[in-house]
């Protein structure tokens, strides 16, 4: 997998910030660096990067012991989901979603935006 380049994440970014349900959206690189958009309100953008990476990379590791390909991370809180998906080899995308929106359906217009 290739990847966007960084040149062209804010305007994946507003992008994908304008998708129904997406509430913010973020890039970090895969080891934990915060690269662009809006975190939560509150969230120290260095600490949410790196557990963004942290939770990645551990789901990541798990499909490599089960022979298996991760397609993202969905993190189910009460009221809001954060799903992470892999921008190429160096970065991660996080999006948070309202938790009424169908996900999947979030995805299915996320994955044009950043093929």
């Amino acid at each position: 997998m290739r990847g966007l380049e960084e040149k062209d994440f804010e305007l994946t970014l507003q992008k994908v910030s304008a998708v129904e349900g997406v509430v913010s959206a973020y890039v970090c690189s895969r080891a934990g660096n915060y690269v662009g958009g809006n975190t939560p309100k509150l969230a120290d953008r260095n600490m949410y990067s790196a557990i963004t990476s942290l939770a990645y990379g551990t789901a990541e590791q798990v499909g490599h012991e089960m022979n298996d390909d991760l397609l993202y991370v969905s993190l189910r809180f009460s009221e809001k989901n954060l799903l992470v998906v892999a921008l190429g080899p160096r970065h991660l995308l996080g999006i948070l979603i309202d938790g009424k929106v169908d996900q999947d359906q979030v995805l299915g217009v996320v994955r044009p935006i950043i093929a």
